[in-house]
């Protein structure tokens, strides 16, 4: 990473693993602000941020066409180890990370991404993080956290799925015409352990309404390293739920 020059108020060029970037930043005693874009190859990509170091607070922003998740949760990510060493367990500690993104890598499924996630005290708030599923259903969490327990990532909260278009989600499952009844919004508990890839479902609501059937069949969900063999599995585990929420 080289800097073109050192003005505390200015633009520079930044080289990052052959990548241009343009950067414009402004250095105080206790923050530095910064703007970083690309206006020619990659004008939807940019990022800005603040970073104030006494007290260490810091806000990050980035608008991207693609998002790799894996980048940032994954078992090797950064995030995903720094949370397990504790070393953002630390009261003085405040990080805000909010991205927005027009798809995420290798799932064309989901668009209009809204990240936002809050560090503090070793905990990860993502509440109000949104997507969407196609143009089928809007996902929303709430009451969110990410947290290491037992030595592992794990992602513990609610999630609020107001469905647009329920006969495009039961093409897409390939559901039988009998078992097609309507459904406005889906509301769940959920955890989901990233390292074991294991996500638990509980107090499924469809339209404000608790089958004990569907809590039982999508309580534990496991997910497979094959892309195809999850899709089979989710058709068919879903499809399973429907039946019985359609008695």
């Amino acid at each position: 990473m080289t800097f073109e020059n050192d003005k505390k108020v200015g633009k520079s060029k930044l080289n990052l693993n052959k990548i241009k970037r343009l950067v414009n930043y402004k250095i105080e005693q206790n923050s530095f602000d910064f703007h970083l874009f690309d206006k020619i190859d990659k004008p939807n990509v940019t990022y800005k941020g603040k970073f104030n170091f006494k007290p260490f607070f810091a806000n990050l922003e980035g608008s991207l066409d693609e998002i790799n998740l894996n980048y940032l949760f994954g078992n090797n990510a950064i995030v995903a180890q720094l949370l397990k060493t504790e070393l953002f367990n630390n009261k003085n500690i405040d990080l805000k990370l909010n991205i927005n993104a027009n798809s995420v890598y290798k799932n064309s499924n989901f668009k209009n991404i809204k990240l936002n996630s809050k560090i503090q005290e070793g905990l990860i708030d993502t509440d109000k993080t949104k997507f969407e599923w196609r143009d089928i259903a809007d996902f929303e969490l709430m009451e969110s956290l990410i947290f290491v327990r037992n030595g592992e990532l794990v992602l513990d909260g609610k999630l609020k799925i107001n469905v647009k278009d329920y006969n495009e989600i039961y093409k897409f499952l390939l559901t039988p015409k009998n078992y097609r009844n309507k459904i406005d919004q889906i509301d769940l508990n959920f955890t989901y352990n990233f390292d074991q890839k294991i996500a638990a479902l509980k107090d499924i609501k469809i339209d404000n309404k608790i089958n004990q059937n569907i809590n039982k069949i999508l309580s534990n969900i496991i997910i497979k390293k094959d892309d195809l063999q999850n899709k089979i599995y989710f058709k068919n585990l879903l499809n399973e739920a429907i039946k019985s929420y359609a008695g």
